[in-house]
């Protein structure tokens, strides 16, 4: 397995019969799950000992106790674990020649720590699912780390998703907004670089809930009015119909829609969403019967043109009045002669 160092210092404790506990190193070992520590325990040779025993005991946070994970016996004054992010406690038991118990060491404890910490959000929390105001998650690091990675998945191992989304970070950002996601559980972790080029990251990822949002307000139809009737007098001077409408505060585009009110419902135009708040109408020749209902939705749209969120429809009917000319008088040319 590729090795990744980190350092950590264990502060000498200077026990009974001349046990003393030195500084030792640790390192990270990739494992296919979680990962692992490596560390050397050290002690000074016990006057009259000529083996030892190592008892590592880890605490369990629920319980608020220490469990026995390892019992090792020993000639040497030092031995080599790997164990997982967690507290420890460890004590030395030293037998002389004769095979009796010479002295017993007092527990010396140590804190073994991911160089990143997974904060907030906590696993199970439900969150708005609002671009316009996104929640964030946060972290922590041990180490200076660069090329610092927020990756958001479906899967519950992000890593191993092809299309996972990745967010990247300055060195010293510990917070970052999520980005647009689809409603539903997502899971969450940290990737990042030592300064030797090694790949780390939290031990285990967190997951949320992204929740449903509401449909956004339906705008208020403005112009043509409700069932307001426009003359051809009115289209022969103005060539157009402009349809209006109001704002709505969390949008930042409308589809306009405009059907012929027939038994179909015929589909005449359906435009794609326009950052305006107005549509003109300058194609008149679509216009083929008396009675419309145009509509217009609010839209929240991303960067590269995806619908984020939708709203309610608002849609309004008016008329044309198709009116035919009384008369088509003729005037007679009279009698001319040609060249």
């Amino acid at each position: 397995m590729k090795m990744k160092k980190i350092y950590f210092i264990l502060f000498l404790l200077f026990l009974p019969a001349g046990i003393v506990f030195a500084q030792a190193d640790v390192k990270i070992l990739e494992s296919s799950n979680d990962l692992f520590f490596s560390r050397q325990l050290v002690w000074d040779k016990a006057r009259y000992a000529v083996r030892y025993t190592v008892v590592l005991e880890q605490k369990n946070e629920a319980l608020d106790t220490y469990i026995e994970v390892l019992r090792r016996n020993t000639d040497q004054t030092y031995i080599d674990i790997t164990v997982s992010p967690g507290e420890y406690r460890f004590l030395v038991i030293s037998y002389n020649i004769l095979g009796l118990l010479d002295t017993q060491s007092e527990w010396s404890y140590f804190t073994i720590r991911n160089p990143i910490t997974l904060l907030q959000p906590r696993s199970g929390i439900a969150l708005s699912n609002n671009p316009m105001s996104p929640s964030s998650v946060t972290w922590s690091t041990g180490l200076p780390l660069h090329n610092l990675r927020v990756v958001f998945s479906r899967e519950s191992e992000p890593a191993k998703d092809p299309r996972a989304i990745i967010q990247y970070v300055a060195q010293d950002i510990t917070t970052a907004n999520i980005p647009p996601l689809g409603e539903g559980i997502w899971y969450w972790t940290i990737f990042g670089e030592t300064s030797d080029g090694k790949n780390v990251s939290a031990a285990a990822p967190l997951w949320f809930t992204l929740l449903s949002q509401p449909l956004l307000s339906p705008p208020r139809c403005i112009r043509p009015s409700y069932n307001e009737v426009i003359t051809l007098q009115q289209l022969t001077l103005t060539r157009k119909i402009t349809f209006e409408w109001e704002k709505v505060p969390e949008a930042n585009a409308y589809i306009f829609s405009l059907y012929g009110n027939s038994d179909k419902q015929d589909l005449l135009i359906l435009s794609s969403p326009i950052p305006e708040t107005s549509f003109e109408l300058t194609d008149l020749s679509i216009l083929n019967m008396d009675d419309y209902v145009w509509q217009v939705e609010a839209v929240l749209v991303s960067r590269n043109g995806a619908i984020e969120r939708r709203g309610i429809i608002q849609q309004q009917s008016f008329e044309v009045s198709i009116q035919r000319s009384d008369t088509l008088q003729l005037r007679n040319p009279g009698t001319t002669y040609g060249h």
